[in-house]
């Protein structure tokens, strides 16, 4: 009898674990899912604004950064500064593993623009070279208070310097979204902190197709 049940057991379990396997391989293999009507998704946040973001000019290693620079692709911005201790560095960390991810799906990623609020200390070359440590195709861009201002009041990028009497040592509070700019330079989404790199690779597809 103890061995016929062990039989039975052994056949349910190997019984239920063919079962997710099969489920697995096939949602792995299945479109992603359609937007739900809440817009909301793991690691995004549909906004879809109707009108393009105001004018900007920031500069970058060889040239400028201008609204023109983010039409007929999309585009993933995010703001910080290359000395943060934390979240600059584990953002773009995730944005290279989600690069990746998408990639081996198949999918053309996104342009990654990193936007340095702390342009005292972030010259362009600085910029451009802390994010070549990531991904030489990530762009680094900065810009002073009144430059930053417009994009940033747009977005609902918030930041603040505190560095006291000390220009040298300081650390920049700073907003941590990332946000997705559709080929027409209109913000699409938002994907907020933490960033998991595999929802976002879950949820960009998604984003993407859903149109307006």
């Amino acid at each position: 009898m103890k061995r016929n049940l062990a039989q039975w057991l052994l056949v349910a379990g190997l019984s239920l674990a063919f079962i997710g396997a099969y489920v697995a391989l096939r949602n792995f293999h299945s479109p992603a899912p359609a937007l739900p009507p809440s817009g909301k998704l793991p690691s995004a946040t549909l906004l879809n604004d109707e009108q393009p973001l105001p004018p900007f000019s920031f500069v970058r290693q060889g040239g400028a950064l201008t609204n023109a620079d983010l039409m007929g692709h999309w585009t993933l911005m995010f703001f910080g500064y290359t000395f943060c201790p934390d979240i600059c560095p584990t953002s773009l960390a995730a944005l290279k593993d989600f690069k990746a991810r998408l990639q081996a799906n198949g999918t053309t990623p996104p342009q990654v623009v990193f936007v340095s609020v702390d342009p005292a200390r972030d010259t362009p070359e600085r910029m451009a070279s802390f994010v070549a440590f990531f991904d030489p195709a990530f762009i680094g861009a900065t810009g002073d208070d009144a430059a930053l201002a417009p994009l940033a009041k747009n977005l609902g990028v918030h930041y603040q310097r505190l560095n006291g009497t000390d220009k040298e040592h300081y650390v920049v509070d700073h907003s941590a979204g990332i946000y997705l700019i559709d080929p027409q330079g209109r913000l699409k989404a938002m994907f907020s902190w933490p960033h998991d790199a595999a929802a976002m690779a879950w949820d960009y597809p998604t984003i993407i197709r859903s149109g307006r």
